[in-house]
Formats: structure tokens, sequence, C-alpha cells
């Protein structure tokens, strides 16, 4: 039985199938919170808009059907606590490679540290296959 939320389950549903594989298996290790998955066109825009990405529509991993990226937080959520985002990274960079899934994670990035972001790698390979989200 899954110990996410109703609403991580339904993020995480509209997720990549190895994505979903992946953090299922996190969220039996690990108390988590699915932020975000699919982004259409309005909300990847005000995500930028607001500088909470620096992707317009279509240059994020967020804007595929199946989603390509999760922003996963640990539960309960404080922002403040970057330690509890890095020990979270660890168990699902370890779970990923355990599992054989390649991901990336937005911490390990050196233009901007995204922290809760994770993405199938490369996630354009992933997008090519995939089609817009327009929600």
């Amino acid at each position: 039985m899954s110990k996410l939320s109703a609403a991580s389950r339904g993020r995480l549903a509209a997720a990549h199938p190895l994505l979903q594989q992946l953090f299922s298996a996190i969220a039996e290790e690990a108390p988590i919170l699915v932020l975000d998955s699919q982004r259409g066109r309005v909300a990847q825009e005000r995500a930028f808009s607001l500088g909470n990405s620096r992707a317009h529509f279509g240059q994020s991993a967020h804007n595929w059907a199946p989603a390509i990226a999760l922003d996963v937080a640990p539960a309960p959520l404080d922002w403040n606590d970057a330690a509890r985002f890095l020990a979270l990274a660890r168990i699902v960079k370890a779970k990923a490679k355990e599992l054989g899934i390649p991901i990336a994670w937005g911490g390990d990035w050196q233009s901007i540290r995204d922290l809760p972001h994770y993405e199938l790698a490369p996630w354009r390979a992933f997008a090519a296959k995939a089609s817009p989200f327009l929600g």
C-alpha cells in the first residue's frame, strides 16, 4: 500500500512509468510529497514569470505527457531544511541506480540548484517519445 497522499499519487500517476516505479519505491522507504509533475503552457509560463523556472513552455521536462520530471520533497515540507533534501537525493539516486533508471537531480546543477527536481536523463530523449502536455 502506498504511503503517498492522494494528491501526491495523482501527480505521480501523470509521470513517466519509470518515474512512477522509482518514486513508488522511494515512498516505501521515506516520507515524500510529490509537489509537481506535468505543467501545461499556462502553468509553465506562470512558473517562468514568478522566477520558479528558467524555462518557457516546451523547454521543461515537466511539459510532456507523461511528465519526464517530478518535483519531490521530503515530508513534512520545510523549504529551509536543505539537509533533508540532500538526504532524500541520496536515497533517490541509490534506488535509481539499483533499478537502472537514468535520473538527473536539480541539486547537482551548477547554474541553478533545484533541490526538489528529478528528471529522466537525458530528458529530451524521453520527450521525443512523448506529447506536449496542453493541460
